[in-house]
């Protein structure tokens, strides 16, 4: 399964990215709310606290996911 934007006009999507795939391919189109969700990660690592999670030691658990993925 493959992601891209688009724009939607009100009749026709616009892909906003090239896609190599078949005539005839299904698809699934999803209308995003008018927030985008990387617009949410930006709002939040702007505020003051938005990054205080680094140094909860709670997170410390995905921490240690990770390094036992990358041996």
């Amino acid at each position: 399964m493959v992601a891209v934007k688009g724009i939607f006009n009100g009749q026709t999507i616009q892909l906003l990215e090239k896609v190599e795939a078949k005539q005839n391919t299904k698809v699934l189109v999803t209308f995003l709310d008018e927030n985008d969700p990387e617009d949410d990660t930006k709002d939040l690592t702007a505020q003051a606290n938005g990054l205080e999670f680094w140094t909860n030691s709670r997170e410390d658990i995905y921490q240690d996911f990770f390094t036992q993925r990358g041996k």
